[in-house]
Formats: C-alpha cells, structure tokens, sequence
C-alpha cells in the first residue's frame, strides 16, 4: 500500500517549492573582492565577456554605463551584463566602498550568455531594507577567500548562488512592475520609430540603437508582444503603405515601391503578390473596377 510522504498537521508543514527562474547552465562564481575608500578613485572604462555585481557598501559615487553617468549610493546594487562598457568612479567628499563578484557561464532561458536581466530592467537597484543580507552573503564570500578552509571554493560557489536569488527577490520586488512598464514603453518607442522609418532603408541593430536595447531582446520581446518578428512587422507596414498609394495615388507602380522602401520594382512586385495575393496593378485595377 502506497503511503504519501509530504502531508501538513498542525505540528508538520511541507512548504514546496516554486521555480520563477530557469537556468540552462548554472553561473560559475569566477571571484570576489573589495574597494576601500579612496576619495576620487576611478577606473578606465572597460568590458568582459562575464556578468559581474557591484555591492555599494558606504559611499557615493557614479557609475558610468554605455556612455551614461548614474548616481550610485550606499546600499545600491549595479549589475553588469557580459558586453556592456562600464566604470565607476568614487567621490571625494564620500569615498566609495564597494564588494564585488563575478559570474560565468550563467545562462538564462531568453537572454544572452551572462546576461543576469534585460537591459529594460535598468542597472541599478536600491536594496534598501535587504542591505544587511547583501552584507552578510559579501562578508561571506570574503572570509571564505581569505580563510581558504577546508572545502572553501564549494561552500564560495553555492553562497554566491544564493546570494543571485536574493538579488531576483529584490528585482522581482522592486522592479516587477516598473520593468514591466519598462518593457511596455520600449515597444511603443519601437513601434513608433517604425512608423516614421518604416519607408528608409532599416536594419535591426539601426532600430535597435534607436531603442537604446540589445538586438536580441529587442527582437524577443516584440516577437512575444506583436506575434511577428520585427522584419515581418516593418514589411506588413510597408504592404498597407503600398496599397493606400496604389489606391489613392496615380504614382506608378515602381515609384510605390520605392516610396515604401522597397526601390527594387521586381523584388517590391514579388512581395506585394506573396503578401496581397495579386500584383500591384491588378491590385490598382480591382480597386478602380470596384
């Protein structure tokens, strides 16, 4: 007779787990150190290909982040995504005093390699009343390098992956719906550039430089919102340009074509059949018949 384990009294609770993230490989802590105060200390600006947090312990300063200057305080968290051109510089006044870690090989369904969140979720996250976690997982990872106990690496490796849950948590808690917003506002901003641009000559990395986002999640997120890529959407916008000129203009047919973007009359007549059904000029004469 088969007997259920995992049942609740009110001496007993079984508290299950929930899975919001989904990791396809598990990121691998690569180090963990320090700044001390130094009053207006800087570094060059710089990149990697691994995803690296910066854990303001006291101080202020700015961070620089793609040709973009942020205040950064104490408590404030900054995540670095693989790629993204970063510096920090402290002030003289509140010197910087900053813990920082590294990751690789993390790998998150629908990002890029080591990309912990997507760019429209911003950089800098206060932790505010989580402060003192973030410090107790830092001072950790700390004393862990530089006791070097028995088994130190592993015990490093599994602190610095729950340290990357509560920092979820905080995300989740502070930005769910502001990134939400966020990400709503990058596909109006998206939408309206194709609107004023959809008649040039586009390329993704052009839109997206545009929309101040990472190609990739630009593509993936108006996939998932409109249910077409953004190549097929700008191509249906230029199909219904093409017909409102076919039927209210007397432009010919290859003057159409490059009014919508499409300068190419054979290429602009083959995409309008496999798009409308019928040629330009049978489309013209149906609409004058009608």
């Amino acid at each position: 007779m088969a007997v259920t384990h995992r049942y609740n009294t009110s001496e007993r609770q079984h508290y299950l787990l929930e899975q919001h993230y989904s990791f396809r490989l598990k990121p691998q802590l690569l180090y963990v150190g320090q700044l001390d105060r130094q009053p207006g200390w800087t570094e060059e600006l710089h990149t990697h290909d691994f995803v690296e947090l910066i854990f303001v312990l006291d101080g202020k300063g700015t961070a620089t982040i793609d040709d973009q200057t942020f205040p950064i305080k104490k408590g404030d968290l900054v995540v670095y995504n693989a790629g993204l051109t970063h510096s920090e510089t402290s002030s003289t006044d509140a010197p910087l005093e900053l813990q920082f870690l590294a990751w690789d090989k993390l790998q998150i369904t629908d990002l890029p390699p080591n990309w912990l969140i997507p760019p429209s979720y911003g950089y800098i996250f206060a932790s505010e009343e989580m402060y003192p976690v973030f410090c107790q997982y830092f001072r950790t990872l700390l004393q862990e390098f530089e006791t070097k106990s028995h088994l130190y690496i592993d015990v490093a490796q599994n602190v610095s992956r729950t340290l990357l849950m509560y920092l979820f948590r905080l995300i989740n808690q502070t930005g769910s719906n502001a990134s939400l917003l966020g990400k709503n506002r990058t596909i109006a901003h998206l939408l309206s550039y194709i609107e004023q641009h959809f008649r040039e000559q586009l390329s993704l990395e052009q839109i997206s430089q545009a929309c101040f986002c990472n190609v990739y999640y630009l593509s993936h997120i108006f996939t998932q919102e409109q249910g077409m890529s953004i190549g097929k959407y700008i191509l249906s916008r230029r199909m219904e340009e093409a017909k409102r000129l076919l039927r209210e203009t007397s432009l010919p047919i290859n003057e159409v074509g490059v009014a919508v973007g499409l300068p190419d009359a054979s290429y602009f007549c083959r995409i309008f059949k496999k798009t409308c059904g019928m040629t330009p000029l049978k489309y013209r004469r149906s609409i004058e018949k009608s």
